[in-house]
């Protein structure tokens, strides 16, 4: 793995705690500030604070944990319209379901209907662990705007130039005699 595949963010934890419930709280440091800023293409991530929280939930197949990312923090960038850098909050909320094992998929002789469940495929846990902190990425995903607008921005278009209607053209090609 080069450092360019590198995570921007790995925390592990393992299965079977995250199964009985943990309650964590995950503040990036100047560091992986900066490369998280880097990647994203912000100006600067100031603050960056993600609070997740586990439980399990015994489920058919393989159990299941339900992940969530409560993520908050402070970004400067440029604005999507005036290209002015701009400080302003982001947050964002997400939950997602972690197995232990890949569920048995069933098999193409089967005629099959697809559900809601269907769509929402749950991430599998390697080797009995969780990257938690690939998940804080993901909420950053969520909550960062690349094109977002500074407060007040209006975009407005450029005057285009008319064009002549086809009756004006023809009234020049007739000429001004008639």
């Amino acid at each position: 793995m080069t450092e360019a595949d590198a995570p921007l963010w790995t925390h592990i934890v393992r299965f079977d705690e995250a199964f009985r419930g943990l309650d964590l709280t995950l503040t990036a440091d100047e560091a992986r500030r900066t490369l998280i800023a880097e990647n994203f293409g912000m100006i600067e991530l100031h603050a960056l604070t993600a609070r997740i929280t586990t439980k399990g939930r015994k489920s058919p197949g393989s159990d299941e944990v339900i992940v969530d990312v409560d993520l908050s923090g402070e970004v400067t960038q440029e604005c999507g319209v005036t290209l002015d850098p701009f400080r302003h909050p982001i947050a964002a909320r997400i939950d997602v379901v972690v197995v232990a094992q890949a569920r048995k998929n069933k098999t193409d002789d089967e005629e099959t209907e697809l559900s809601v469940e269907d769509l929402d495929v749950p991430d599998v846990a390697v080797n009995g662990q969780i990257d938690v902190g690939q998940y804080v990425i993901e909420a950053l995903g969520e909550a960062y705007d690349p094109f977002a607008r500074k407060p007040g921005a209006v975009f407005e278009e450029p005057d285009q130039p008319k064009e002549p209607s086809p009756f004006a053209v023809l009234s020049r090609l007739k000429g001004d005699d008639a």
